[in-house]
């Protein structure tokens, strides 16, 4: 696709629910020639996260492979909104109205942001889970380890009984971590917000304080559904300034979304040594 040639396709069931996220190359270092690709997704524990490697050869179809599902054990966690909900949605709640909104912790959120960085790979996940009565981030590091993924470090960003949830996460060329998300409570309308790290910074800790991108002005009424996910990605012509999307309602109702985006830096990393 990328020369212009008509595109292929191989199509395989995954044995994993839900769905797994595909890692998504950050920065100009590749994978290693012939490395899978990675797929992560929830354990179906609570406890664990599952994952696949997805081998692709376009020229034999035969030599393609998906292996696993493998496991990962992390720290317990409850999906958000599971202790009220059996579906795991329609617990976030907002300011001026009764009605809930969907958390959509039954799934992982985008992006699988892959980068190698002096040779080290790293993945970032994350997903929405109960914290502090409401809900947080948790958010993850991995480290591929001979082609297989492990923990590097783990939190759950929540900072205060609010909801935070429909994130985002990624990192810059020099390993600095930047994770947006939507944020609301009885007392607020749904909102926009990031925080972030340095790459130095002590492992399992968002360092930076969280920062609102833009307050929402009003709330969604008659629908729980609250867009389906959001975009923290990073900006090609220099590989240091974070890119943020997403949405907010500008006014009472249903369906009535606006798209906000926001860029920003947490190191002038253009001046570091290019390591990436």
């Amino acid at each position: 696709m990328l020369r212009g040639q008509d595109a292929d396709q191989q199509c395989y069931y995954l044995p994993v629910s839900p769905i797994p996220l595909a890692s998504d190359l950050d920065g100009t270092n590749p994978p290693r020639l012939g490395e899978p690709n990675t797929l992560v997704t929830l354990g179906d524990d609570d406890r664990s996260l599952d994952y696949l490697r997805f081998h692709v050869d376009w020229r034999n179809q035969a030599a393609t492979s998906v292996t696993g599902p493998g496991r990962l054990n992390v720290a317990p966690f409850t999906r958000a909104c599971e202790r009220t909900n059996v579906f795991g949605d329609k617990c976030v709640p907002q300011a001026g109205t009764t009605q809930k909104l969907d958390s959509l912790s039954l799934y992982p959120m985008y992006r699988l942001a892959y980068r190698s960085i002096g040779g080290r790979e790293s993945l970032l996940f994350n997903h929405s889970v109960d914290a502090r009565g409401a809900v947080g981030v948790r958010w993850y590091e991995l480290r591929l380890r001979n082609g297989r993924p492990v923990v590097e470090q783990q939190s759950t960003f929540a900072p205060d009984p609010s909801y935070r949830w429909m994130d985002s996460i990624t990192q810059n060329r020099v390993g600095d971590i930047a994770l947006g998300y939507s944020q609301s409570s009885s007392q607020d309308h749904p909102s926009i917000r990031v925080t972030g790290r340095l790459a130095g910074d002590r492992p399992g800790r968002m360092t930076f304080r969280e920062t609102t991108v833009w307050t929402g002005s009003a709330s969604q009424t008659e629908d729980s559904r609250w867009g389906d996910y959001t975009s923290m990605a990073i900006d090609p012509s220099d590989d240091c300034t974070f890119w943020y999307t997403n949405q907010y309602q500008p006014s009472e109702g249903a369906d009535d979304w606006h798209t906000r985006i926001a860029s920003f830096r947490l190191s002038d990393c253009r001046d570091h040594q290019h390591r990436s």
